[in-house]
């Protein structure tokens, strides 16, 4: 509880810094009219009101903003119950164009805002940050955000239940050290993700959504490299079509994944986690090339990555579907190219095959 509050402290100081900020570079003034509130089925950070008129906005508060996946950050505010804005630590003239680009609002700290709320437009970009006289501490779930740490939170993002499994069992689907599984769930209690009702009822998740949202935006950067196996180049786009992945025991993900849950998106990359030594015969058989610099469209781009969990996790919760990747990591794959087209396939996807595990309590 003390690491809960001690978040939300921080996010509130970020939230005043900002609102600070942009009033003092526009005269622009904002009000917040409450923190934590449950909206439409989804807990927002904060709700802004604009001036002294009816106008709101809902508030994804950003610790870290410059570090975290501009794709996930997108979709965050994009899927916000009302109109979102993103209050960040510090937004950077390159993410705050792309920001603006994607119709996604922001302020930050040092005074940095794009509001789009006529008869109200804001657009300051440039500030720089000095010597911050803000800094946001790392919270205690800081941890279980690392490379190990996240193989555990995508199991239980899949497999919600196992939360309260014995922690060797939760070793044994996530692929990690039993070791591990302890300081992972301890992480996440800290972060209320995570809430013990004793031993008569166990564990349980909270908060899916945003735990969901971390992980959407730690993997990518932490996790999905170190899987690289390369990238590649079909001289046929279409090559994937006469492709059976099981036969080379592998898994589409991002858009042929998304493709085929939901046979609405024409996919342009390939995604492929693939176990390093069936790597050779994939690329003979569907005559697979090393990408160079020289190969600049997107078309034909394929990338493989090493599967990170046990070969039975996925199959067990996908009978139908065995060469595609859970529902949760396409959805990652998606968002985490912060492509407008994909971060809308991905939402489908949410819809459709992840919003059966959300609870809130």
């Amino acid at each position: 509880m003390y690491m809960e509050n001690q978040e939300r402290d921080t996010e509130r100081e970020i939230l005043d810094h900002a609102l600070q900020a942009v009033r003092h570079e526009t005269g622009l003034r904002l009000h917040v009219e409450n923190t934590q509130v449950k909206h439409n089925n989804y807990r927002v950070d904060a709700l802004i009101r604009i001036a002294d008129g009816k106008q709101k906005l809902a508030a994804e508060v950003k610790k870290w903003a410059q570090h975290a996946n501009l794709g996930a950050l997108i979709n965050q505010v994009q899927n916000l119950p009302e109109k979102g804005v993103l209050v960040a630590d510090y937004v950077n003239p390159k993410m705050a164009e792309k920001l603006r680009q994607e119709g996604v609002q922001f302020i930050d700290t040092v005074g940095n805002a794009y509001i789009n709320m006529p008869p109200v437009y804001v657009y300051v970009t440039g500030k720089r940050r000095e010597i911050p006289k803000f800094m946001p501490t790392q919270d205690g779930a800081k941890r279980a955000f690392e490379p190990t740490g996240l193989k555990v939170i995508f199991t239980f993002l899949c497999h919600p239940a196992l939360v309260n499994a014995p922690y060797r069992e939760i070793a044994e689907k996530a692929d990690v050290a039993v070791g591990t599984v302890g300081w992972v769930l301890k992480g996440l209690k800290a972060a209320n993700f995570i809430r013990d009702r004793g031993r008569k009822q166990g564990r349980y998740l909270t908060n899916y959504q945003k735990l969901l949202e971390r992980w959407v935006e730690a993997y990518p950067e932490k996790l999905r490299p170190k899987q690289r196996l390369g990238e590649f180049i079909a001289d046929d786009p279409y090559w994937w079509k006469d492709i059976d992945i099981r036969n080379y025991k592998g898994y589409w993900g991002g858009e042929i994944a998304a493709e085929k849950y939901t046979n609405y998106l024409k996919p342009q990359v390939a995604t492929v986690y693939l176990h390093k030594a069936a790597l050779p015969r994939l690329l003979a058989d569907a005559r697979l090339r090393k990408a160079t610099e020289w190969d600049a469209s997107k078309a034909g781009m394929v990338i493989i990555y090493q599967p990170f969990w046990p070969e039975n996790m996925i199959e067990q919760d996908n009978t139908e579907r065995k060469e595609l990747v859970h529902p949760v990591l396409a959805y990652t794959d998606l968002v985490a190219t912060g492509d407008a087209r994909n971060i809308e396939v991905a939402r489908r996807i949410y819809d459709e095959h992840i919003a059966q595990y959300f609870r809130e309590d």
